[in-house]
C-alpha cells in the first residue's frame, strides 16, 4: 500500500513541531455579530478576513495543508436571505484566496440536491480550483457544503465499484475521499466554545488532536494558533502502539 512520505518536521518560531495538516472549524460568526451589535453579514465578512489571515499564518509556519470548514451542507437550508449573504461572502473569499494562495485550492463539498446552491458560488468554487491547479505551495481545502458522512459514504461506494482491496482484503477508501492524496489532519481547531466536529473530516480526523477555542472565529488570530500548537506539541501520539 503506497503511503505519503513523511518529511522532516517543520519547526515554528516557538520551537514547536508544526503539523503537516491543520484543520479549522470556523464557528461563531453570527454570535460574534450579535455580541458586537452588528449585522450577520458583517460577522461573516469579519470571519472571512480571519480565514485569510490564518491561512497566511499557516503558510509562514510551513504547514503543508490547511483545511477550513466554512459551511456544512445543512447550512444551505438556512433562510434564503442568509444563504445569499453567505454566498456573496464566500465568492469574495474564494477569489481572494485564488489570488493569494501559493498552492492548489481544493473545495470540499457534498451538497445534496435537497439544498440549492447559488450558481455564482458554484462558479467561484470551480474558478478557484482551476486557477490554482498547478501551484506547488501549501494546499488549501475549503469546506463549503461539506458533509463528512457523505464523504465517507461516497468513498466507500467508489472503492467498492473499483474493487479497491489491499493485500489483507480490506477496502481502501482513502484514495476516494475528498482529501485523497493529502496527509490526514494532525490538529483540528474549533472556535466559539463548541466541542464537537459537526461532521468535519470524520474519517480523516481519527488520530487528530482536537483543540477547542472559546473565542468566536472573527476574534481568532496568530496568538490563538500558537497556543493551539503548544497544546498539540504536548500530546503523545502512539497510534495504539
Amino acid at each position: 500500500m503506497q503511503t505519503l512520505p513523511a518529511p522532516a518536521p517543520v519547526v515554528d518560531p516557538l520551537g514547536l513541531d508544526v503539523p503537516r495538516h491543520i484543520g479549522f472549524i470556523a464557528d461563531g460568526n453570527r454570535r460574534w455579530a450579535t455580541a458586537h451589535g452588528t449585522t450577520v453579514e458583517e460577522g461573516f465578512r469579519q470571519g472571512a478576513a480571519v480565514v485569510h489571515q490564518v491561512l497566511e499564518h499557516c503558510r509562514a509556519l510551513g504547514v503543508e495543508t490547511a483545511s477550513v470548514f466554512l459551511m456544512s451542507d445543512r447550512n444551505f437550508g438556512r433562510s434564503e436571505a442568509e444563504v445569499e449573504i453567505l454566498a456573496d461572502v464566500l465568492v469574495d473569499l474564494l477569489d481572494i484566496e485564488a489570488a493569494a494562495s501559493t498552492g492548489p485550492i481544493r473545495v470540499l463539498s457534498q451538497v445534496s440536491g435537497k439544498y440549492p446552491v447559488p450558481a455564482r458560488l458554484r462558479l467561484a468554487m470551480e474558478r478557484a480550483e482551476m486557477a490554482t491547479l498547478d501551484r506547488t505551495g501549501m494546499t488549501v481545502c475549503l469546506g463549503i457544503g461539506y458533509d463528512g458522512r457523505a464523504d465517507v459514504r461516497r468513498a466507500v461506494e467508489d472503492a467498492q465499484r473499483a474493487g479497491a482491496l489491499d493485500e489483507e482484503w480490506e477496502l481502501r477508501v482513502e484514495p476516494y475521499l475528498s482529501t485523497a492524496g493529502l496527509p490526514d489532519p494532525e490538529l483540528i481547531i474549533r472556535s466559539s466554545g463548541e466541542r464537537r466536529l459537526s461532521g468535519f473530516l470524520l474519517y480523516q480526523a481519527a488520530d487528530a488532536t482536537l483543540h477547542f477555542e472559546d473565542r468566536y472565529w472573527p476574534d481568532y488570530d496568530g496568538q490563538a494558533l500558537e497556543e493551539a500548537l503548544a497544546v498539540h506539541a504536548e500530546q503523545r501520539r502512539t497510534f495504539g502502539r
